[in-house]
């Protein structure tokens, strides 16, 4: 199961982005070191970064089904008392139409090597998974927030394919893992 598959090991090599626009021939660990989070890229989907920098998409025209991974930034909750890096605080901000959130869950957190080696795992964050449909249209996701960002992974796609797509989603989510930028005496990287 995809929970699982989070809290095993990590074996992500430090790779280069792929060429915008291109279809990947392979899975490619994908390391978005700007915006904090490691992920493998699916082979067979197409590779665009989002233009501001904060995460990639993918799209699969075939299934007509799109993948993404990014970091946003943390928008206040406004409620008095609820810290914005809480899940609670994270809940409110994904609440939509066709929104339902499901299970809490831990994404692994990993410090990169300097020398270019595998991460290493040095903990997890608490991280809240998530579903929704609106017409012929599914989603489905994992979410967590720390550091003044809200890290997604989003699978999102017709009825009639969604259980196809989501054997690349949960081969994805199942590499992804958040960055302690800075090292372990600084989870947060100056955030």
């Amino acid at each position: 199961m995809i929970f699982a598959a989070l809290l095993s090991g990590l074996t992500l090599q430090a790779a280069s982005a792929p060429e915008p626009g291109a279809v990947l021939e392979r899975d490619t660990p994908y390391i978005h070191a700007g915006a904090g989070f490691h992920v493998t890229l699916p082979a067979g989907w197409q590779y665009l970064p989002y233009e501001d920098g904060s995460g990639v998409v993918l799209l699969h025209a075939e299934m007509d089904a799109r993948l993404e991974a990014s970091a946003l930034e943390t928008e206040a909750s406004g409620v008095p008392g609820l810290p914005d890096d809480s899940i609670d605080a994270l809940v409110l901000r994904l609440d939509g139409p066709g929104f339902r959130p499901g299970a809490r869950l831990r994404v692994p957190l990993v410090v990169s090597s300097e020398a270019g080696g595998a991460p290493a795992r040095t903990g997890e964050a608490e991280a809240l998974s998530y579903t929704g449909r609106s017409d012929d249209r599914r989603w489905s996701g994992i979410a967590a927030t720390r550091c003044g960002a809200d890290y997604v992974l989003t699978l999102e796609g017709p009825q009639a394919r969604f259980d196809e797509a989501r054997t690349a989603f949960d081969r994805m989510a199942g590499s992804f893992a958040l960055e302690l930028m800075g090292g372990t005496d600084f989870p947060c990287g100056g955030r």
